[in-house]
This record gives C-alpha cells, structure tokens and sequence, in this order.
C-alpha cells in the first residue's frame, strides 16, 4: 500500500497539480482575509434598476388636482362609470360627494363579499364546539373499541390456544397446524394479553386532553391484531381434511377468523374517523379557518373600497363652482368631475404620484417603496390611492427620491447594486 501511494505521488501530473493548489494557497493567504467576504459581498448583491420620484407627475392621478389658475382645485374620479347622481354646486365641506357614479355592480360585490366574511367567521367560531365535541366523541369511540377488540381476541382468536384465564399464561397453539411456528404464534398472543392489560389500566385516564395521543396508539395496537388474524386465517387453507379436521371445521375456522377480521377492520375506521373528527375541528383546519377570515376580509375591504370609490368626494372644504359633467355622461378613472375653490387658499393636498406598479411594496404592516442606503435596500412607507393598470396613486414622498423600480422579490436590508 505504500509502494503505491509513493508511486502516485511521483506521477509528473500529480506533482503539477500539487503546486497549482499551492500556488492558488499561497495567493489567497497575500489577498488578505477581507477579500473573500468582499467577492462574497458582491455576489449576493442584486442588480437593480431605479427611478427619480420625480419624473412620475406630482399630482397626475390624485383625487384632486390645482385647476391652471392656481386658485381652485380640480376634482376627479377614483373610478369609471355612468354619472347617475350630480350634487349642487355650493359651500361644502372636506370629504363631501359632489357626484356619485354607476355602482349597482360594486355594491352586489360587496354585498357578497360581506356574507363569505360573515361565513368564514361563523365557521372558525365553531372550531372551539367542535373540537370539544369531536374529543368527547373520541373518548367514547376508545372505550368502544377497546371494548370490542377484546372480546374479538376472547371469542375468536383465543380458541385456537390454551390459555390459563388464572395465570394468563399461554399453554399452546392448537387446533390448527402451525407448520413449525406454533412458538411464534404463542409469543404474539402472549404479547396481546400486554396490550389488553393495557387497554384495561387505560380505561380510568383517558380523557379529552390526552385522547389523541391514546387513538395514535390504539390505531397501532389495531394495525398488529389485523396482521395476527391474518397470519392465523392464511394457515386455514394449508390444513389437510381429515376425520379430525373435516370440511366443515376448515368452513368455520374461514368464517370465524373473516368475521373477526371485519370487525377489527371496522374499529379501525371508527378509530380513524374520531381521528379525522378532531383535525377537521382544530388544528391544521382551525389555521385553514382563521385563513379563511383573513382571505375573505381581504375580499370585504377591497369590496368597500372599490364601492366608495363611485362616490366622488372633494379632500378639501370650498365651494364647488362648477361640474365637468352631466347626468348619464360615461368617465374614466381620474376625468375631471368638479372645480371647488377652497375656503382656505393656504389649504393643500398631499402630493401624489403615479408610480409604476411594481414599484410598491405591499405588507401586512403597510405600503413601502425601496430606496438604497449605502448599497442596501432602506424602505419609506407610503399611503397608496387610486390604482389603474400600469400605474398606482401614492402620496407620502417629496419628489426627489430616487427608488427601487421593481421590488419583488426584495426586503429591507437586501444589498443591491443599481444600473
């Protein structure tokens, strides 16, 4: 083994590829520790594109918008729609509807919207009933079936053996040949009588804050007796006919050991039923439930926001002076819908911009869009408005941000590097 390991080692191609490695070694450790991280550093950085604020029209797709004089604001749509409602021109105050459009639509919408809600919250209210009823029911299913179990041991499977009912000690396997495994069939028997001395301690401690655990078991200690009856019913074919063993005994040993096992196969599935009870009431279903409400929560408010969007409202107090429309006329989202001339001529309105869409970051916390600090992604919250298919109204930023273009994927602290 040494000769040929020297030999290896002698080989012209081994000896070169030695000293590259060396070579390799030797200018890392002249590279410096800082260096790796720095490669490092660099390749987990994201490319990013950015965008100036600034260029996405201060004001573009806001509810309201300063008219060319100066002195008046313009107000416009959130939403598209047929004009069924103008209100009188006069003294109103900030919030008030100054038009309402078509919006039977969103309101069946939110109608709905509002009874999945109602439903999805009837359903996980009645998680905590049902899983309490479900474990009381388990409870009775593990008395039930332990019950039935053993007298399927005692009545059936007992009667091909010997057994002290005193002692509890196994004395033979008989009445059916055993083709040399009469010992092993004896073993599991006696290990059986374990699992009903078992079953009999366990009856005065399960309860229903233990029954899941103790249906796990039984479902295992059930799984084993199957095997063990079909294990005896598989030699019944196998036994010859003789004047001690007719055809008639073989005909009863076939539908004694069938019927036991239909009946253990039948405890298992109400074992497996009470099981599937208690999930479908708690657990992986209550979190599936409490999903459910969220979901259509979510469904509620974006009902409601498209629904108050049909209504036209002025953010500032004034005077409305004039509409841009009439009864039955048809708009787009963002026409001018009304001029009001603000009480206040010092009143203003949050700056918006028409961002792209994927340039707003949505959480449960709130709207951001992603700047770079120091070669890392730092996030400005944001309050979102109107929304159409390429761009969303935001309000919150100065104007001379320069911002994360498309942010998916992206969370603050992320190192970026941007083109």
């Amino acid at each position: 083994m040494k000769n040929n390991i020297q030999s290896f080692c002698k080989k012209k191609s081994v000896r070169v590829g030695a000293g590259a490695l060396a070579l390799i070694l030797l200018a890392f450790f002249f590279m410096g520790g800082d260096t790796s991280e720095e490669v490092a550093a660099t390749t987990d950085a994201r490319t990013v594109t950015t965008l100036s604020v600034a260029d996405y029209g201060a004001g573009a797709l806001g509810t309201a918008v300063r008219a060319a004089s100066g002195q008046a604001y313009l107000v416009r749509a959130e939403s598209g729609g047929r004009v069924t409602k103008i209100h009188a021109t006069g003294t109103v105050a900030a919030g008030a509807v100054v038009a309402e459009l078509e919006n039977s639509a969103q309101r069946a919408a939110l109608t709905q919207a509002q009874g999945v809600y109602e439903a999805a919250l009837a359903a996980a209210g009645g998680n905590v009933t049902g899983q309490a009823t479900a474990k009381q029911d388990a409870v009775r299913t593990w008395n039930s079936a332990t019950v039935g179990t053993a007298q399927v041991i005692y009545t059936s499977i007992d009667t091909y053996f010997t057994i002290s009912r005193t002692t509890g000690s196994i004395t033979g396997f008989r009445g059916l040949q055993a083709f040399g495994d009469a010992p092993k069939f004896n073993a599991r028997r006696l290990a059986l009588e374990e699992t009903l001395k078992t079953w009999e301690r366990d009856t005065a401690t399960v309860t229903d804050t233990n029954v899941v655990s103790m249906l796990d078991t039984l479902d295992q200690d059930l799984a084993v007796i199957g095997t063990f009856i079909d294990d005896l019913a598989a030699l019944v074919p196998q036994q010859q006919l003789s004047d001690s063993y007719t055809e008639t005994q073989r005909s009863e040993d076939t539908a004694r050991l069938s019927a036991a096992r239909g009946t253990v196969t039948g405890i298992q599935r109400s074992v497996d039923a009470a099981r599937t009870a208690i999930v479908n009431a708690s657990g992986s279903n209550a979190a599936a439930s409490n999903a459910s409400v969220k979901q259509a929560l979510g469904m509620v408010q974006s009902a409601q926001s498209a629904y108050d969007k049909t209504f036209v409202k002025t953010p500032v107090a004034g005077t409305v002076t004039a509409h841009s429309v009439k009864l039955g006329d048809i708009v787009n989202v963002g026409a001018d819908i009304a001029l009001i001339t603000p009480s206040d001529t010092s009143a203003t309105i949050a700056t918006t911009f028409a961002l792209p869409l994927t340039s707003v970051k949505y959480t449960p916390a709130g709207a951001y869009v992603f700047t770079i600090v120091d070669g890392k992604v730092a996030r400005t919250q944001v309050e979102t408005g109107l929304v159409t298919t390429s761009n969303i109204s935001v309000s919150g930023l100065t104007g001379t941000e320069i911002i994360i273009s498309d942010v998916r994927g992206l969370k603050e602290g992320d190192a970026v590097d941007s083109i």
